[in-house]
């Protein structure tokens, strides 16, 4: 399987072996614990942190008709997901990213893992396996098993594994960020997308190419400065079918550095095969390692 992520300025060829700039190859996905690191209510900060409004795109009328039934049948099918799991591929591009013979951008690192959610507010991502370039040998370098994000969120706290320093770390969240983390984090558009929160918070357009009949790609600019210090832009790809993320683009801030996931469709299991109870559980303390305790900032 492949797929190739092309935006409406930057057409590429299809490569099944290798992952380009801009080229997906696999399935993949968006959270990372940073993303729920906030721990004031959205409302408050983005009162007092917007934007400049130039970076709003200008819609014609008939696109913003377009973008709001899409925003809206999109809240409608995710308020009928309860649980979900996946496996996701990612790859990571900085300015230490390779470049093949024609000078094209390669991925930095490539990893590949597993995300799970039930709603509204408990989650897991974790990476199983990743390998990293190596400079000096010229060739991706397999990294240890134990050093991938790893985090799990259960609604009252959120448990990250921290391997390089041996860390097991539990954040408590406060009162206010219970039931709603996931659905109401800074990056809302895999777990439980509103309409109204996406409208309020991103300058949103749909990009799909006019060549792409089974997939819909929306391009969404943070309008606050809580959204804007952890990406500069986000590109989605949603199934047509079912309206179900199928990869999304985040370019970090800056617009140079970028990570891309994609979900693999093969594994994508929709109100089944989740056990509430196993899945988001306290996670046992690796033996060599420190579990520590702390409160979410504000708490």
């Amino acid at each position: 399987m492949h797929v190739v992520w092309t935006g409406p300025s930057d057409q590429r060829r299809n490569t099944p072996c290798r992952v380009r700039s801009g080229t997906l190859c696999r399935w993949a996905f968006v959270a990372t614990v940073v993303f729920f690191g906030q721990p004031e209510s959205f409302s408050q900060q983005q009162a007092a942190q917007p934007l400049s409004q130039n970076q709003a795109s200008t819609l014609s009328p008939e696109q913003r008709a377009a973008l709001e039934q899409l925003l809206v049948g999109w809240e409608a099918r995710n308020a009928k997901v309860t649980t979900w799991s996946c496996t996701f591929y990612k790859w990571e591009y900085n300015a230490w990213s390779p470049a093949d013979s024609s000078g094209e951008r390669l991925a930095f690192s490539e990893s590949t893992g597993e995300i799970k959610y039930a709603a509204p507010d408990k989650g897991l991502f974790r990476v199983k396996s990743s390998k990293q370039w190596n400079p000096e040998k010229r060739t991706y370098d397999t990294r240890p098993s134990n050093s991938g994000e790893h985090w799990v969120c259960n609604g009252t706290s959120i448990y990250e594994f921290r391997h390089s320093d041996r860390q097991l770390r539990e954040t408590k969240l406060p009162p206010e960020m219970r039931g709603r983390a996931i659905s109401e984090g800074p990056l809302p558009f895999v777990f439980g997308a509103k309409a109204d929160t996406l409208k309020k918070r991103y300058s949103m357009r749909i990009i799909t190419p006019s060549s792409v009949t089974d997939q819909i790609w929306l391009e969404a600019l943070p309008k606050f400065q809580v959204d804007a210090a952890n990406f500069s832009k986000v590109e989605l790809i949603l199934r047509a079918t079912d309206l179900m993320p199928f990869a999304i683009q985040v370019f970090k801030p800056g617009g140079q550095d970028r990570d891309v996931y994609q979900f693999d469709p093969r594994t994508s299991l929709i109100d089944r095969g989740l056990d509430l109870i196993r899945d988001f559980s306290k996670p046992l303390t690796p033996l060599g390692y420190t579990f520590i305790e702390e409160q979410a900032p504000g708490n």
